[in-house]
């Protein structure tokens, strides 16, 4: 699975490895700029379209803007190299809003049925990672968020070979020199982790069904995912008329609205391509999301015989927003490629149908906890997901299971223009280069080193003779006054 990961996800990102031809010069606008320059971060800006309408802001681009190729920047860490699947990472960065998608993606939408057939297309966007530290101490290796005590969970250090880890303090700390146990960071500014590639997904649905029956089962609770799983069907599949007029007899159309800080809810429109928003006419207007749609994530996953008996009923959409949000953030933060289970400790079997009074509790006094590879003698962290796999390459997955495209910096930047992105969506960056730059940062103190110690001969030869010529005499055979007289006593 790692070599078939690193393979196809790098072919991804080779696969567009060529620079953008050269734009005509006459033909772009002159912008100011310090009004017009966006800062991603304090190494990367972008030009935004704020001078265009609406629809240029959700992407009606020229050809030439979408052509743009992130891949060619030295940024990404090299792709001719087949990484370990242990050693590689992912996270979740948003929605984007494109209203001129490239003609490059997939024309294959899987269960994507476009709604009205006009709708502006809402991609998620997530970005691949690796480790180049990587040690080969699989999931043991590492350290993960734990989203519910808020600090570093290194419980999976603890067993490593050496039993690594920060001795339960939970500053992420490793002071007892044992394995490595770094951070599960790719979230960071500061990670370790190097970026890969950043990649997109039309059918958003297909992304989220692959990434819950996997990942998502052996991370989230059994509750939080019965809720998720049906109510993951219930998303509009493209924008969709509600049935529901304004005043003026126009339709209203829904469709995923994507929020700040990657989140999603609904939104509801007045044209089929879902980009203007409805306004509402003060509070009393009966026009608005849960009126028109009702409590969609509940009552559309009714339905349906996925709930089980671990559901959860929320009485309102407000309440079912705030339960998918809740679940869903965490993927916001890095997680491994492999799917893990945390929880899964001191458990002896892979079949998910008799899982006993072990699983979810931790029993550190197990001898055959190894957290080694996620395996070896032991089953320590294993996902038993709900596909039957045992830890499935949740990137492979994205890959093999889906439509997946590369995400170019003209997604990322209008995404950060819709203010829709995680926060620090571009982490990884720096952390590729490091290598180059602290060779460049070495060349440069040698050359100064240099040129500091020339500047300080030369100075030293200039006083040396400066001072060979003060002190320097002649020798001079005359006197001008005999040391004897003619008597032949001295003077």
């Amino acid at each position: 699975l790692a070599l078939a990961l690193a393979s196809s996800i790098l072919r991804h990102s080779s696969a567009v490895r060529t620079f953008a031809p050269k734009p005509n010069i006459d033909l772009i606008e002159k912008f100011e700029r310090d009004e017009e320059w966006v800062e991603m971060n304090d190494r990367t800006d972008f030009l935004p379209a704020s001078r265009m309408g609406k629809a240029r802001f959700l992407s009606e681009t020229t050809s030439e803007s979408s052509l743009f190729n992130p891949y060619a920047s030295q940024n990404f860490v090299d792709g001719s190299y087949e990484y370990d699947e242990y050693q590689q990472a992912w996270r979740y960065l948003g929605f984007v809003i494109d209203c001129d998608a490239s003609t490059d993606d997939d024309d294959r939408s899987g269960s994507y049925d476009g709604g009205t057939g006009d709708g502006c297309h809402r991609y998620v966007l997530w970005a691949a990672y690796v480790d180049l530290e990587y040690q080969g101490g699989g999931i043991g290796e590492y350290q993960y968020w734990d989203r519910y005590n808020q600090r570093w969970d290194d419980t999976s250090c603890q067993y490593g070979e050496a039993g690594s880890g920060d001795n339960g303090s939970g500053s992420g700390d490793n002071d007892d020199d044992g394995d490595r146990c770094a951070k599960m960071d790719c979230h960071l500014e500061d990670t370790h982790f190097s970026l890969l590639g950043f990649f997109k997904h039309k059918s958003y649905d297909d992304w989220m069904e692959q990434l819950f029956k996997h990942e998502g089962y052996c991370v989230w609770t059994s509750q939080e995912y019965s809720f998720m799983k049906s109510a993951r069907k219930t998303w509009p599949q493209g924008c969709v008329q509600s049935g529901t007029t304004d005043e003026e007899g126009n339709a209203i159309y829904y469709d995923i609205k994507p929020t700040t800080g990657g989140g999603m809810t609904l939104g509801l429109y007045t044209d089929t391509r879902c980009v203007e928003e409805y306004k509402q006419n003060g509070r009393d207007d009966p026009i608005n999301i849960e009126n028109v749609v009702g409590n969609i994530l509940m009552e559309g996953s009714q339905d349906s015989n996925d709930n089980g008996d671990d559901s959860v009923q929320y009485d309102t959409l407000e309440k079912s927003l705030a339960a998918w949000d809740s679940a869903f953030d965490i993927f916001k933060t890095c997680q491994p490629c492999v799917a893990y289970d945390l929880n899964n400790v001191g458990y002896g079997t892979d079949d998910d149908a008799s899982k006993g009074s072990s699983y979810w509790v931790y029993n550190q006094n197990d001898d055959q906890n190894d957290g080694n590879q996620n395996g070896g003698d032991g089953t320590d962290f294993d996902c038993y997901d709900d596909a039957d796999y045992t830890n499935v390459n949740q990137c492979m997955k994205f890959m093999a299971k889906t439509t997946m495209n590369a995400a170019t910096y003209r997604d990322l930047s209008l995404a950060k223009q819709q203010g829709t992105l995680v926060d620090i969506p571009l982490s990884g960056l720096s952390t590729s280069t490091r290598s180059s730059n602290n060779n460049g940062r070495n060349a440069f103190l040698t050359v100064l080193f240099f040129m500091v110690s020339m500047a300080a001969a030369v100075f030293a030869a200039i006083k040396l003779y400066d001072v060979r010529k003060r002190t320097h005499r002649r020798y001079d055979p005359t006197i001008e006054e005999p040391l004897a007289t003619k008597e032949g006593t001295m003077a």
